[in-house]
């Protein structure tokens, strides 16, 4: 009966990735900022990171999947099976001097699974979201005292997923050390097109680029963490992503339309008339992923209360640059807090609850028209324990705001609600009587 229950929990989780590893094909988001670059850098962690800040460089604790900081895989006792999995909804206004919209829309997050390997060592895999691309822009150019009119439309679409997997080792009972494979796997699909509306006889020019991505980064992690009883403990932690130097697949094709003959293709640059070049969005053959830094803090009261921070740096300077954009020098702190009020307690369902609260503020990898674009906001969120504490549903809110409507930009203010389910099995326990 045992083996069975084994086997079958196997099944069903061989069967869950493999059906979602399609719907993550599906990248459902929508910015302008995500035509530069490799678009929207995905918020990192499962639902409990999220609602608090971001946070989980120095989290080490025994009844979640952090995959922010490999380390932390060893954490898991030495009977536990995790897995989970995770959606979010996303709710954005954009505003400009002059309009305004709003969008929304919903993604499956990730799919994740945790064991401990023994009593020091930890493992875990996953698939979770790096980047992003998808937008749908118009730009009018009325020239009224020449009667010329021309539209531009850029439209882009696709993503890169990250395939984790990694391991953990605990040393003395406090020093945790891991190392972690992300697999990098994506496309990003970017098109322009431009016709002149008041001139039926001038030629009209589609571009299509597509860059394909696949590369695999190395992260390192530690954490040391000391307990003093049941009353206080203090943890540290930090990460390091190697480099990564790739050649990229990058498909240019640009179609220009001579009417009325038949269209012909141009491996290059266009000039159409009037002047306008229609060129690459992101003119790459190489891709340079910049080594990341990250370290954490972390202290509180065991199974009751957790305050933490991180701090991250990764320069992205002289990676990638094209039309009105650059690449530069990415920083982000990140806050959060969580509290439980009786993890043993008999009665009182909200004592059993898990309450949680952030924020951060991130300097984006990304300038443009010559402005570093900022991003922060606010966390809260609650864990809702299902039979035991390591059993639950997760779920985390979060308020932003990116860019600003000077220096002709857009100011994004959005709302994300990320929701995810963490199961606990116990493996490898003998029982007396089956």
């Amino acid at each position: 009966m045992q083996t069975e229950r084994y086997s079958s929990f196997l099944v069903s989780l061989v069967v869950t990735f493999i059906i979602s590893t399609p719907l993550f094909s599906q990248f459902n988001t929508y910015s302008p900022y995500t035509r530069f670059g490799l678009g929207d850098m995905a918020k990192q962690g499962v639902a409990q990171n999220q609602a608090m800040g971001g946070t989980g460089l120095a989290l080490h604790e025994n009844n979640r999947i952090n995959y922010l900081n490999p380390a932390s895989f060893s954490a898991l006792d030495s009977t536990s099976v995790y897995f989970d999995f995770g959606a979010n909804s996303f709710h954005n206004q954009y505003q400009t001097e002059n309009y305004s919209n709003t969008w929304w829309n919903m993604n499956l997050h990730h799919v994740a699974f945790a064991s401990s390997m023994g009593k020091y060592m930890g493992f875990s895999t996953g698939i979770v979201p790096y980047s992003s691309i998808g937008y749908n822009i118009k730009q009018e150019y009325n020239d009224y005292t020449h009667g010329m009119a021309m539209d531009t439309y850029y439209k882009g679409e696709g993503g890169i997923m990250n395939f984790y997997a990694g391991t953990s080792v605990k040393l003395l009972d406090r020093i945790s050390l891991g190392v972690t494979m992300n697999y990098l796997l994506g496309k990003l699909t970017r098109e322009r097109a431009v016709d002149f509306p008041m001139n039926s006889g001038y030629s009209d020019v589609n571009s299509t680029e597509n860059l394909n991505l696949r590369k695999p980064v190395f992260t390192l992690g530690l954490q040391y963490k000391e307990v003093f009883g049941d009353k206080f403990f203090f943890s540290v932690g930090g990460i390091y992503d190697f480099k990564a130097s790739t050649d990229i697949s990058n498909e240019y094709l640009v179609e220009n339309a001579f009417y009325p003959d038949d269209p012909s293709w141009i491996n290059d640059s266009v000039e159409i008339d009037p002047v306008y070049i229609l060129g690459e969005d992101t003119v790459l053959n190489t891709l340079n992923i910049p080594q990341k830094v990250g370290v954490g803090i972390a202290i509180g009261i065991p199974n009751k209360l957790i305050i933490t921070g991180d701090y991250y740096m990764q320069d992205w300077s002289g990676s990638m640059s094209g039309e009105n954009y650059s690449t530069t020098n990415a920083t982000s702190m990140h806050f959060g807090a969580e509290y439980t009020p009786d993890g043993e307690a008999l009665r009182g369902y909200y004592k059993l609850m898990t309450y949680r609260l952030g924020g951060y503020y991130y300097n984006s990898y990304l300038m443009v028209n010559e402005h570093q674009l900022e991003d922060y906001g606010i966390t809260f969120g609650v864990g809702l324990p299902i039979k035991t504490l390591k059993t639950s549903i997760n779920l985390a809110f979060t308020l932003g705001t990116r860019g600003t409507t000077e220096y002709n930009l857009v100011k994004e203010n959005y709302g994300i609600i990320t929701f995810n389910v963490t199961l606990h099995d116990l493996w490898f326990r003998k029982r007396r009587f089956d």
